[in-house]
C-alpha cells in the first residue's frame, strides 16, 4: 500500500475521531464519518475485485498446464499459496477494520436505526462516487 493512501487513512481516521469527540448535533451525519466508513468500504471492494482477478489468473495458468498435461512446480505451487495466503490476511484485516469502525460510529454517534438508516444512505453515496473513480 502505498505511502499516500496510508497517510490518507489515518488523517481519515484521526479526523473521525475528533469528530466523534467533538461532535454536539446527535442527528446529523457526519462527513468525516462517512468519508472513512467510504473509503474502508472501497478498500474492500478493490481486495474483493483483486481476489477474483487473482483467482482467474491461477485458474486460467492451471487449465493451461493441465491441458498441456504439464503439473505445477513446488515453487509454482508456494507461489500460489503465499498470493492466497497474503489476500486472505489483507481480507481479514480490512474485515476487522471495517467491523470495528462501523461499531465504534454506531455505538458513539449512530444509536438510533434512523440516525443509522441516514449513515448508511451516506455512506453508499460516498462509495459510488470514491468507489468509481479509482
Amino acid at each position: 500500500m502505498s505511502t499516500l493512501r496510508i497517510l490518507k487513512r489515518s488523517l481519515l481516521l484521526a479526523v473521525g475521531v475528533v469528530s466523534l469527540l467533538g461532535c454536539t448535533d446527535t442527528n446529523a451525519v457526519q462527513e468525516t464519518d462517512v468519508a472513512l466508513m467510504a473509503d474502508l468500504r472501497c478498500e474492500a471492494q478493490q481486495l474483493k475485485n483483486k481476489r477474483f482477478e487473482v483467482a482467474n489468473v491461477l485458474r486460467f495458468r492451471n487449465d493451461s498446464l493441465a491441458k498441456l498435461d504439464i503439473p505445477l512446480t513446488d515453487l509454482q505451487k508456494q507461489e500460489e499459496d503465499s498470493i492466497r495466503q497474503r489476500l486472505t490476511l489483507r481480507t481479514g484485516e480490512v474485515a476487522v477494520r471495517l467491523t470495528r469502525t462501523m461499531d465504534s460510529l454506531f455505538e458513539i454517534h449512530y444509536k438510533t436505526v434512523e440516525q443509522r438508516q441516514a449513515f448508511d444512505v451516506a455512506v453508499e453515496r460516498k462509495v459510488q462516487e470514491m468507489c468509481v473513480s479509482e
